[in-house]
């Protein structure tokens, strides 16, 4: 494996750990702007524009961290009959697909405040 192949895998690792630290900041800053400024406060189909906003912003992000995570599971599978399994390029694919179930159930703690509070208390 050349050297650009590893930094490219290690890349391909973090990216799920990138989508939910850019949702965790986006998600707090829309709310911040949501409350101070009354940005996207008024009611559409039953709840606030910025809610909307939000759930849109946390769906963006679970399927970002699935499509990484299902193609690192699709590598490792493809990997898996023609490497040792103490390989390199065995063991990063499975390590990319349990970092994007952590991922995921961070964005899903993250979004909590907005399915269970009020936009602003």
């Amino acid at each position: 494996m050349s050297r650009a192949e590893g930094r490219l895998g290690l890349t391909r690792m973090a990216m799920p750990l990138a989508v939910w630290a850019l949702h965790f900041v986006v998600v707090y800053s829309l709310q911040g702007l949501a409350c101070a400024r009354g940005l996207g406060r008024t009611p559409v189909a039953g709840l606030e524009a910025m809610t909307w906003a939000l759930w849109g912003v946390t769906l963006l992000a679970l399927l970002g961290i699935a499509w990484s995570g299902c193609v690192a599971w699709r590598a490792r599978q493809a990997a898996a009959p023609t490497r040792p399994p103490g390989d390199r390029r065995h063991f990063l694919p499975l390590l990319t697909a349990l970092v994007a179930l952590v991922a995921a159930i961070g964005v899903v703690f993250t979004a909590l405040p907005v399915a269970l509070l009020p936009t602003c208390a």
